[in-house]
């Protein structure tokens, strides 16, 4: 829903022009795409398309992996037409955080036991879970604070 409202605003901010670079339009389309798809996999326990049946977590986890496709599409744009080096910086750590959330959304849609959550996890995990937690806040506080 979030999703929705933010491209509602980008174009009621920004009007026509802002769909009249053919990037742009792909962009909010997939972004549409993706609200579309993690709300009805929110409300509906599966969705039948024709002699497929797609369960909850197929839709919820593929909009996951739309999303960071979208954002790390929009990075990649923007590091190719050159910006300063923070921006270059952001749109790196921006890169990072799509590949996470495309992991989560893949292990999502397989249904996979790595999203489970456990009731005793093994120290490893936890250790890993603490360090991408740690390297997450300082990424993104290095991200405000220099760009």
């Amino acid at each position: 829903m979030v999703l929705l409202v933010a491209v509602g605003g980008y174009l009621a901010a920004f009007g026509r022009d802002a769909v009249a670079d053919p990037m742009t339009t792909m962009l909010l389309a997939g972004f549409v795409v993706a609200a579309v798809l993690s709300i009805v996999g929110g409300v509906r326990e599966a969705v039948a398309l024709g002699p497929v049946t797609l369960p909850w977590n197929v839709l919820v986890g593929s909009a996951g992996v739309l999303v960071a496709l979208v954002v790390a599409v929009s990075t990649v744009q923007s590091l190719w037409d050159g910006g300063a080096t923070t921006t270059q910086f952001a749109d790196a750590a921006l890169l990072v955080g799509c590949s996470s959330i495309a992991w989560f959304g893949v292990q999502t849609a397989r249904d996979s036991r790595h999203v489970d959550l456990e009731a005793s996890p093994s120290r490893t995990r936890l250790v890993a879970i603490a360090a991408l937690a740690v390297a997450s806040m300082v990424g993104g506080g290095l991200v405000v604070t220099v760009v």
